[in-house]
């Protein structure tokens, strides 16, 4: 798998693979279920694990009207490798940050105090007003909307270019009608700014599930997060499901550190979690609940070496995992181990192994530590 690097580079024990044909290939999956609709990649938690600056510059090529990101913090190290595409942040933003130096970036808002300051420190700034149409999160209540329009309209420094929101169950398998819901809500908030003499050029709501669900000709850009990524948001069973073709772009590698045999009876890691039922072959790996081996998983997921899976035994510990690998013929130190594979019928794809570990594909990507070497291949 690593035949591609450099033969006298530096040997990295656990290393993460993105394929930049597969992101594109996403990509090109979204734009094709809604070819009405921008599709703007979501780069925020180090753009799902796969990292921020790694891969941006894929996604910089895409032409997309915006790059996404959560925060400040994001945005200015997009920029710091001279990203092309405009970059909207999407989560909150200490004022006080705003008044130090002109920001290019385009800000949702929904905090009056923060828009007075933009209007105030960047004048000409591009803003999109954020709605909580249901979800009772970050957004202006649909309610309260005339009456921050009433105060933001004063602010002649602004330009108010979109209208956003977010889904909350759009990735129900049983029912769409909490998403119908908000998208009345919706409606009824940029009815408000139309009464308001405000049309926004950016109508947006739906993440990754919402775009394969809501097909409302209302909207007209998408924040595609995890899609890009290749996890499928919607539950296997969901009916729409037939129409996905994701496909992972990342693979997380590690290395077989040591090999031992270990007698019956013998107990394994922190807390005798796992004891020998017989005598067993073990290996280490170098990579544990730091580097991004969810702890969840211990005495429960499962690695590949060559075309097999092999079970982790006992606690996952910091920096350390450990295997069994009695039924692994010839096994090698410095063998490959892939963590967590891009397949998603493996045992240890991100899916299977969310399941194993009862959370979801987005806590284990973006709990891959960031020390952790990355290469695009």
């Amino acid at each position: 798998m690593f035949s591609f690097l450099k033969k006298n580079s530096y040997k990295h024990l656990n290393k993460i693979l993105v394929s930049k044909t597969t992101l594109l290939e996403n990509h090109k999956i979204l734009q094709a279920f809604h070819q009405e609709s921008a599709i703007c990649p979501v780069l925020k938690s180090n753009a799902y694990g796969h990292g921020l600056k790694l891969v941006s510059p894929i996604f910089d090529a895409m032409n997309c009207p915006f790059l996404i990101v959560d925060s400040l913090f994001e945005a200015y190290e997009l920029k710091k490798i001279k990203v092309k595409t405009p970059i909207l942040i999407l989560g909150y933003i200490n004022p006080i940050n705003l008044t130090v130096k002109k920001v290019p970036f385009e800000i949702a808002i929904f905090d009056l105090s923060l828009a007075k300051i933009l209007n105030k420190y960047q004048p000409g700034c591009r803003v999109h007003i954020f709605v909580d149409t249901g979800m009772s999160r970050e957004g202006i209540k649909v309610n309260d909307l005339q009456k921050f329009l009433s105060v933001v309209k004063k602010l002649k420094n602004l330009k108010i270019v979109g209208l956003c929101s977010h889904f909350a169950d759009a990735d129900n398998k049983y029912s769409q009608e909490f998403t119908i819901r908000q998208i009345e809500q919706f409606k009824k908030a940029l009815q408000i700014m139309a009464d308001n003499n405000i049309f926004p050029k950016w109508r947006h709501i739906s993440a990754s599930s919402g775009a394969f669900k809501s097909h409302d000709k209302i909207f007209n850009m998408i924040r595609a997060g995890i899609a890009h990524y290749g996890i499928n948001p919607l539950d296997r069973k969901d009916k729409y499901n037939d129409k996905i073709s994701l496909k992972p772009a990342l693979e997380f590698y590690s290395t077989l550190a040591q090999i031992k045999s270990i007698s019956k009876g013998s107990a394994i890691g922190y807390g005798y979690t796992f004891t020998a039922k017989k005598n067993m072959t073990l290996a280490l790996l170098p990579a544990g609940y730091y580097e991004g081996v969810d702890r969840r998983l211990s005495n429960k997921g499962f690695v590949k070496i060559r075309e097999n899976f092999f079970p982790i035994v006992g606690r996952v510990s910091m920096n350390m995992t450990v295997i069994d690998i009695s039924l692994l013929k010839h096994p090698r130190i410095g063998e490959e181990v892939k963590i967590y594979s891009a397949n998603d019928l493996d045992k240890n794809s991100f899916v299977n192994s969310a399941a194993l570990a009862e959370t979801i594909s987005y806590e284990l990507l973006v709990h891959l530590a960031e020390s952790v070497k990355r290469v695009i291949f």
